[in-house]
């Protein structure tokens, strides 16, 4: 059966005859108008709720239609549900031990040993240790509970300029239990994932934290 044919049978034969049709419609609906929400705010974490919460609603009314469904599944949704059931259990246990992973790799080590303030910092904002590692290119990311700043960052920046780069990665790690989910959602219902969004959200916390000006200066020199 060809593609074309397994979109027929199943709006013809398991969508409009079935007991779950209105529902599925209430939610694509509500995913729809999320979505043109999403392009008409300005505020960042407006944006990304809306979107996520459009997601959200796609979400339901694919998982509702494939239980209203009469007719045989076929491959092409066999195939989605693979997708999305593997997808789903990478998604939510990588990120767990990935940071072990990436100590490892790069060699990192706590930066308490080389610099005691930025990790008393860091623990005033989150729960999460900072490492550094030998690399002159100038990085500074997070995955887990760790913070990861290069050597070639912390001699760049000046102390304001690296608490605003440490505020904006312990933003990260205070959400980083919604990334997967909102990551998760954008696989499955085969949209974006926000990131610019993300970022936005983790710079306004380090600009109130810190000072915009700090912030501002840290990313011109990262953006060199």
């Amino acid at each position: 059966m060809t593609l074309l044919r397994e979109i027929d049978c199943y709006v013809s034969d398991c969508v409009i005859h079935s007991p779950f049709a209105p529902y599925i419609g209430l939610f694509a609906a509500a995913s729809v108008l999320m979505f043109i929400a999403y392009f008409a705010l300005q505020r960042p974490e407006h944006r990304l709720y809306t979107f996520a919460g459009a997601q959200v609603s796609m979400t339901a009314a694919i998982a509702i239609s494939f239980i209203a469904m009469t007719c045989n599944r076929m491959v092409t949704i066999e195939l989605y549900l693979a997708y999305a059931g593997i997808s789903s259990i990478i998604m939510f246990t990588v990120p767990r031990f990935y940071d072990r992973i990436l100590i490892g790799r790069l060699s990192a080590r706590q930066l308490s040993g080389l610099i005691e303030w930025p990790s008393v910092f860091v623990k005033k904002l989150t729960n999460a240790t900072v490492y550094y590692f030998d690399s002159a290119v100038p990085r500074a990311f997070s995955s887990g509970r760790s913070i990861f700043v290069s050597l070639g960052l912390l001699e760049m920046l000046t102390c304001d300029e690296l608490r605003a780069v440490l505020a904006h990665e312990a933003w990260h790690i205070r959400h980083n239990s919604k990334t997967p989910l909102l990551r998760q959602l954008a696989i499955m219902t085969l949209t974006s994932h926000q990131t610019s969004a993300l970022e936005s959200l983790a710079d306004e916390f380090a600009a109130q934290v810190v000072s915009r000006e700090a912030l501002a200066s840290a990313r011109a020199k990262l953006e060199l």
